[in-house]
């Protein structure tokens, strides 16, 4: 498309009706003598006005044009020269996709090979004024040269983490936006259909795809534990594969250094598999399939507690309490009695407290749980319907009536859930506390699926010190639980703030630590989605992403700096319009002397 340096210059082209308007004026109408004796000189005129009529129509042709091409070259017209090797100064992002996918292995070379060659290629046609920036799938932009980005990109290894292609457009946009150099967007990617997402694209985008189909492929894509803890006699693990073979392959799964079990799944399939027992503690259990052409979600990994179950002692006037406990208890995950944890009332040991049905009882709670050294006491009541936050330990459910859960220290340290942003399950030392009464006249949760899995979590986990466990791809948000202080892979440290937000850098399972104690765990995998290899339709692509163009690999250098390269057609149009002022000053000089 042709571009002007100087478009309001073009209201100037309104001067081309000049010639016209002076043509029109000046012109005569010779006058005619009708006289037989001169018919030979009237057949003469006639002629000759014909050949100056063809003469004024060509010269008013001729300042007209002349008229239109100053008028253009002054508007400072552009054309974009794509494949010239100059360009204006330029801003430039290069988008390289080393997601897991670009591990997948064609022709004996890995898809990430490609895509550093041709990113070094875009690089290659970069000169000392641009601005250039390079995006991969840990999503944080990086300015440099072009030499100090090749160095970067040599270096550059499959990353575990999921690039979402909508977001880093949008990230890449945001890092043009305060240039004002030309910008453009380059995107190397193997162009995975579960990694599109719609993106407004302001500047112009090349998208360089592979040619060859990718390579067929099955994943892990789920590894469940089941409810924790596991008991000494061991547990089972359901494994649920992904991607786009429908063939059955066979895959094992291992419990700490155990004899492994095996078994054969398909695509969307589930297979369940019984690993034998361990003794207490945090174990890590691996699953594994034989390798394929992508071997990064051929494995995965999860945490299980290996402990006694909870022994457990609960207010037997409470119905629906009684009855979550009465069915745990018949299946084996709580045991009666023995009073290790209290559940609905506060009790020595370990305790689960909800509020009175009587508010008179309030008080006298309070002063109970003062009394303990408990660091919350219980507030006012507030009947306005809300829900949970979900999170790690509870889900989204409906709260009626809760009462404010306040802290008698400074923070709020020990919050495990919350409602409407506000403490709803909190502990301390010993003691967890409630906001709600476990009732559907308080809140939905008794009477919703997912009230035993809750309660199960509560009794055996939460109220003996332990956090829920969490699972999550690298790089992904995961809340981290109150009192955690450390988070802790294999001898790797890092320190954490309770109730902020960890990012796992890499696979693997990451212990969390309070004090000295391993309170929880997190199993960091590959986001199920890099398993599907498909890529998306060039349609599709360019009904998300508008204008874009779609090329191969190979190409994409040849495409690049179109914003920067445009030929500037000023000098053409003054080289055209000296030629018309010659053509015009002699097509003038023959017309007078003809007249």
């Amino acid at each position: 498309m042709i571009g002007f340096l100087h478009p309001w210059a073009l209201a100037g082209l309104a001067a081309a009706a000049i010639p016209i308007l002076l043509h029109l004026l000046a012109r005569r109408e010779p006058p005619t003598v009708v006289f037989p004796a001169v018919r030979y000189l009237i057949t003469t005129t006639q002629e000759h006005q014909r050949r100056l009529k063809l003469q004024n129509l060509l010269l008013l042709l001729v300042r007209t044009l002349l008229v239109v091409v100053l008028v253009l070259a002054a508007a400072g017209p552009t054309l974009p020269l794509g494949g010239v090797a100059g360009h204006a100064p330029s801003a430039l992002v290069l988008i390289l996709d080393n997601s897991p996918s670009s591990a997948a292995v064609v022709a004996g070379s890995r898809r990430l090979a490609q895509l550093l060659a041709a990113g070094r290629s875009v690089l290659g046609r970069a000169t000392p004024d641009d601005a250039l920036w390079l995006v991969t799938a840990d999503g944080v932009p990086r300015r440099g040269d072009r030499q100090t980005l090749r160095e970067q990109l040599d270096a550059l290894a499959v990353s575990p983490r999921r690039l979402d292609l909508g977001s880093a457009l949008a990230l890449a946009g945001e890092v043009l936006a305060p240039e004002a150099r030309p910008g453009e967007v380059v995107l190397l990617t193997d162009l995975q259909a579960s990694a599109l997402s719609p993106a407004q694209v302001s500047v112009p985008l090349v998208v360089g795809r592979f040619e060859e189909p990718p390579p067929p492929n099955v994943g892990i894509a789920r590894l469940e534990t089941g409810p924790q803890p596991w008991s000494s006699q061991g547990g089972r693990v359901a494994l649920v594969l992904a991607g786009d073979s429908g063939a059955a392959v066979p895959l094992s799964a291992r419990i700490g250094d155990r004899p492994a079990r095996q078994a054969l799944a398909q695509v969307g399939g589930t297979a369940t598999l019984a690993l034998p027992g361990v003794p207490s503690g945090w174990w890590t259990v691996a699953a594994e399939l034989d390798p394929d052409e992508l071997r990064l979600d051929d494995s995965r990994v999860g945490v299980v507690r290996v402990a006694p179950v909870a022994r457990v002692a609960w207010d037997s006037g409470s119905r629906f309490i009684a009855a979550a406990c009465e069915v745990l208890a018949s299946s084996g995950r709580i045991a009666r009695g023995g009073g290790e944890v209290t559940l609905g009332r506060l009790a020595r040991g370990n305790s689960v407290v909800q509020p009175p049905d009587d508010p008179a009882g309030l008080g006298a709670l309070n002063r109970a749980l003062a009394a303990r050294g408990v660091g919350w006491r219980y507030g006012n009541l507030s009947i306005d319907p809300v829900f949970t936050d979900s999170g790690p330990v509870i889900g989204r459910e409906r709260v009626l009536r809760r009462y404010q859960l306040q802290s008698t220290g400074s923070g709020r340290t020990g919050v495990l859930a919350t409602a409407a942003g506000t403490p709803w399950l909190v502990r301390s030392g010993e003691v967890l506390l409630l906001g709600s009464r476990l009732e559907p006249s308080w809140t939905e949760l008794p009477v919703s699926a997912g009230f035993m899995p809750f309660v199960d979590v509560l009794l055996n986990r939460l109220a003996r010190g332990e956090v829920t466990l969490a699972a999550g791809a690298p790089g992904d948000p995961v809340a981290i639980p109150d009192l955690v202080t450390l988070v802790r892979q294999g001898e790797r440290e890092w320190r954490v703030e309770g109730g902020g937000i960890f990012r796992p850098a890499g696979l693997g399972a990451h212990y969390l630590v309070a004090g000295d104690d391993t309170v929880g765990a997190i199993s960091a995998n590959l986001d199920p989605r890099e398993s599907r290899l498909s890529p998306a339709p060039d349609a599709q692509v360019r009904e998300l992403w508008k204008d874009a163009r779609i090329v191969s690999l190979k190409d994409a250098a040849g495409e690049v700096f179109s914003a920067g390269a445009r030929g500037d057609l000023r000098g053409p149009l003054l080289w055209a319009a000296l030629l018309l002022g010659l053509t015009e000053l002699g097509l003038a000089s023959a017309l007078r002397r003809q007249q």
